[in-house]
């Protein structure tokens, strides 16, 4: 081998070696493949004929209605969609009037599979080592025989089925355990702790009357209720700091925190606290004057220095959405489907 080959042989050697090494010390970004990898999904309830999803892209410049339709031949996801609970890639959308959850892939909306059987009036979602625990309402005029679903994720089945003893509504897991908001539509005042090895409920912790959010947060859990807001310590589940809601303020709902404040709304207004507070604020970041009897504020989140509002109008007429600035400035407005109820950030 002559001089000047065997140098061309090791200066490319050389180049692999530090390429393979830069590849490897500053990994690239993977980028799911699908339209919807990159903005906020919007859950539109929908009425009689079914709900949709809605896109809009991190850009905010266009709302895509309808993707679920889209990506299935045109086949809906359901009857009163209520929420969407994750999973890695794949997303799971309830149905409570068609007692039915469908499972897609977040980023494309390719419809994978469905549970079909076994759901009452299904409202929210959570994820645990390879089990989704979902509430179920059943029958409106009792509390009694709601209970959570555990289902499969690998079969789609339900293997268990757990009377929770009261409201089963919102469902969060943190620390191996499962918490239960007991109150639905104003009325209830408890949140269960279900133990997921046994699938028992184990505790039940009593707070304010009209509970209605519930809130993981820096490894603790919040409750609004018509008292304020109840800081509670999960190592103990004990009620451990409350933060008291003004007579200004006649009732408070919504409750989302972000950067260490709370955010809620009380009528057609918006709030925010900081979490170190002892009484909750009552000077308004803004009213978007909504006139919708029933609809305003029907979708509320706060997403990275945004208020996103959902406005459900007359709930026979597509919806609208909203984005405020923290300061209360209306940033941007779109029209999308009937009754826009959630948010879910991709």
């Amino acid at each position: 081998m002559n001089t000047y080959f065997k140098f061309l042989v090791i200066a490319i050697s050389v180049f692999a070696i530090i390429s393979c090494s830069s590849d490897d010390d500053n990994p690239q970004p993977v980028i799911p493949d699908g339209d919807y990898f990159n903005g906020v999904l919007i859950l539109n309830e929908g009425g009689s004929a079914g709900g949709s999803v809605s896109f809009l892209g991190a850009d905010q410049q266009e709302v895509v209605n309808d993707i679920f339709a889209e990506a299935n031949d045109g086949q809906g996801p359901g009857l009163f969609l209520q929420s969407i609970f994750f999973d890695d890639e794949k997303a799971y959308i309830i149905s409570n009037g068609s007692d039915l959850i469908s499972v897609v892939n977040r980023y494309t909306f390719e419809l994978l599979g469905t549970v079909d059987s076994g759901l009452s009036v299904p409202r929210y979602g959570t994820v645990l080592n390879g089990k989704a625990y979902v509430t179920n309402l059943v029958e409106f005029s009792t509390d009694q025989d709601d209970y959570v679903a555990v289902i499969d994720l690998e079969t789609l089945e339900i293997e268990e089925t757990v009377i929770v003893g009261g409201s089963a509504e919102y469902i969060v897991s943190i620390f191996g355990d499962i918490y239960i908001q007991n109150a639905s539509f104003g009325n209830g005042n408890t949140i269960s702790k279900l133990n997921p090895i046994s699938n028992t409920i184990t505790e039940t912790l009593q707070v304010g009357d009209g509970l209605n959010s519930i809130q993981v947060y820096n490894q603790k859990l919040y409750a609004l209720d018509s008292e304020g807001v109840k800081r509670i310590d999960l190592g103990t589940f004990t009620v451990e700091t409350e933060i008291n809601k003004p007579e200004a303020l006649t009732s408070v709902s919504n409750l989302r925190i972000e950067n260490d404040q709370f955010y809620y709304t009380s009528g057609t207004a918006a709030f925010t606290t900081s979490i170190s507070s002892s009484e909750l604020s009552s000077e308004a970041i803004f009213d978007y004057g909504s006139d919708s009897a029933f609809g305003s504020f029907y979708g509320f989140e706060v997403n990275e220095g945004q208020i996103y509002v959902g406005d459900a109008a007359d709930f026979a007429s597509n919806g609208s959405v909203f984005i405020y600035s923290l300061e209360g400035q209306l940033v941007k407005e779109f029209n999308v489907g009937l009754a826009p109820n959630s948010f879910y950030f991709q």
